[in-house]
């Protein structure tokens, strides 16, 4: 029996239940899972047993992002009580978790960090880089340098992007899953065409480019079906709103809850990802489960994984292309309803639960 300790969030929202069944998939298997919750946070320890094997799950004694002295010492005594053999670490609970574990065993445990954020979306969306920025930046290879054993890479772009901006090459590519919420395809309009965006609204994910992209193909086709739909919040959320209040054809949603995600979604003939840079966008999975085709940019990491013209339709992430795309999504609209059925099997097939911890058990134990 192992013990592997993982730093994400103990929740089955969105792509944290990533974790959140591998925790309960090793620990069926019959080895012992130390989880450290971010999001939902406990207040008090707490343990599911499976089997043979079972979860211990905590939280960071600090509700905010664990970064301080008081989170080190106190991880320092989870890791002395428990002795993890084997480090999952996502986004900043990794960088206490597998420091610490790397110093106290001497360096005999086996860390593997996740990969999220490709490098390029990083410094897009800080427009500027600061000092204070490219100390950070500074910091974070030295880490990845001395203490990480194995980078979890969601797409091989991912991969790519490790080695040309970090110059390392132990990036093992496992894709990401999303669990299957699928129940049945809700009948769309004919007389409309709904192209829906789902996420942040920072730079760069390329929004304000197909808000352009759209108003300048309605200037040339008036008489258009496509009605183009944006819910999110960030950076660009103000800018955004204020840009389409006069734009017919364009609905602004705002932020949705998470409940609501998969109804936005069913509901559109196609989800459209105008991504500059991103790595394997999860509004893409959730798109696929609930049986809607992707518009997706060549710049992401999931495009690599997709066929243009079976489940999405590709294009680059500029507006003469983008302007392009809206043509084509007219012209060979009838093809929407196979598309439709490709991309629910290509989910199936590449981005289930099941397969994920499969593939990534046999990485770690």
């Amino acid at each position: 029996m192992k013990t592997i300790l993982i730093a994400h969030n103990y929740s089955e929202v969105s792509f944290s239940a990533m974790s959140y069944h591998l925790a309960n998939y090793l620990a069926e298997l019959g080895h012992q899972v130390v989880f450290i919750s971010h999001q939902p946070y406990l207040l008090e320890k707490k343990i599911v047993l499976k089997g043979a094997g079972k979860i211990v799950v905590f939280s960071w004694p600090t509700i905010k992002r664990p970064t301080s002295l008081q989170d080190f010492l106190w991880y320092c005594k989870i890791h002395v009580k428990y002795k993890p053999d084997v480090i999952i670490g996502h986004f900043v609970g990794s960088n206490i978790t597998i420091l610490g574990s790397k110093l106290l065993s001497f360096g005999t445990v086996k860390t593997f960090d996740y990969y999220h954020t490709l490098t390029d979306q990083l410094l897009t969306d800080l427009k500027k880089v600061t000092l204070k920025q490219k100390i950070l930046f500074f910091r974070k290879k030295v880490f990845y340098n001395l203490f990480c054993d194995v980078f979890v890479c969601p797409s091989e772009l991912a991969k790519k992007d490790l080695a040309l901006f970090h110059g390392i090459h132990k990036g093992s590519v496992v894709l990401n899953p999303m669990v299957d919420r699928f129940e049945n395809n809700k009948a769309l309009p004919k007389n409309i065409i709904i192209l829906s965006y789902l996420g942040r609204l920072d730079p760069s994910k390329g929004v304000i480019d197909l808000i352009e992209a759209y108003k300048e193909y309605k200037e040339r086709v008036v008489n258009s079906k496509i009605i183009l739909r944006i819910a999110g919040t960030g950076s660009q959320g103000v800018k955004i709103n204020e840009l389409v209040r006069n734009i017919l054809g364009i609905e602004y949603k705002g932020a949705l809850e998470y409940s609501s995600i998969d109804d936005y979604l069913n509901e559109s003939h196609f989800t459209v990802i105008p991504s500059k840079f991103d790595n394997l966008p999860t509004v893409g999975l959730e798109s696929m489960m609930n049986q809607t085709p992707l518009l997706i940019s060549n710049t992401t990491g999931l495009a690599d994984y997709l066929i243009d013209g079976k489940e999405c339709f590709k294009f680059d992430s500029n507006i003469a292309s983008m302007v392009l795309l809206f043509g084509r999504v007219e012209s060979n609209f009838d093809a929407q309803e196979q598309m439709s059925r490709e991309a629910r099997a290509t989910f199936l097939d590449k981005f289930s639960i099941n397969m994920y911890c499969n593939i990534f058990s046999e990485l770690v134990l």
